[in-house]
């Protein structure tokens, strides 16, 4: 899988993101960059890069808006208690393991490349939530249920709240159709 160079373009609007993923020091490294437009046709240029440990979790986030001063630093000890880049504890974040980025398919990768999955049984998480626009972070309750599985694809349903699709992803966990909102150009099984 490492190094992979994705591409994902948004169903509706304009936009796109780059994405690569790279291996080191025992640590999976993201590092992308998502040119997209808000609600109101302004557009945004938004650089994103996740440290995760070998097992998928998630150790430190940084979000910043190319061109300005506007950014975002969460780190986490990998067992649920969150910090910001000042390091004071976040406690309404205390029990996340996963994040989920608003304006990216990738960070669903995390929790389906973390957690075991038997078809049809769903699998409830807490996670942290963080709106790219606004750069703010919440607590939100996700879930994931196999529906099939193949050799080269999978797919998931995902639910929070009201909100629920079904997302194909490759071999590696990594979306290549995430309907009405996400479509990989780039990558391994590119659509």
């Amino acid at each position: 899988m490492f190094p992979a160079d994705i591409v994902w373009r948004p169903s509706t609007g304009i936009g796109y993101e780059h994405l690569k993923v790279s291996e080191e020091n025992n640590q999976i490294l993201i590092d992308s960059i998502v040119i997209g437009s808000h609600n109101n046709n302004d557009i945004f240029r938004i650089k994103y890069d996740i440290v995760l440990d070998k097992s998928w979790v998630a150790r430190a986030v940084t979000i910043r808006y190319l061109g300005e001063d506007r950014g975002l630093r969460l780190l986490s000890d990998g067992n649920g208690i969150w910090k910001d880049e000042r390091g004071q504890v976040i406690p309404e974040l205390s029990g996340c393991i996963d994040i989920d980025i608003s304006c990216t398919p990738f960070t669903n990768t995390l929790p389906i490349n973390r957690l075991s999955y038997e078809p049809l049984q769903q699998q409830e998480i807490q996670v942290v939530y963080i709106s790219a626009v606004e750069l703010n972070y919440r607590q939100v309750k996700q879930s994931y249920t196999l529906l099939e599985s193949g050799k080269d694809s999978s797919v998931f349903r995902y639910q929070s709240g009201n909100f629920m699709e079904s997302i194909t992803v490759d071999s590696n966990g990594i979306v290549v159709v995430y309907p009405n909102l996400f479509y990989r150009e780039k990558g391994p099984d590119a659509r």
